[in-house]
């Protein structure tokens, strides 16, 4: 089975007062990485963020999104890649033999 990484880059949008001072309060604690559950980077400025996550399923996207939009706080998305890593794993092997 393949797995896929992908990142989410986004903009915060229409933040209330309250959300962007909780979300500053919690920036130092971000943990950039790729989990199945996702996880949430930005920084102090609180304007843009990456939303990473790994994941079994080729389009998994959607479902990703919707778990981005139970966060509550409002955005624009931007762009979304993924990457394949078994393909990757395979150039890798390829070009080394």
């Amino acid at each position: 089975m393949d797995t896929y990484r992908v990142i989410i880059r986004a903009r915060f949008d229409g933040l209330t007062d309250a959300q962007r001072e909780t979300l500053r309060e919690q920036a130092d604690a971000c943990e950039i990485g790729f989990r199945e559950g996702g996880s949430l980077a930005y920084d102090r400025s609180v304007s843009w963020f990456t939303f990473r996550f790994q994941t079994e399923a080729e389009d998994d996207t959607e479902a990703q999104l919707a778990a981005l939009d139970a966060l509550a706080y409002p955005f624009n998305k931007e762009t979304i890649g993924v990457t394949n890593m078994t393909e990757i794993s395979s150039r890798a092997l390829r070009r080394r033999g």
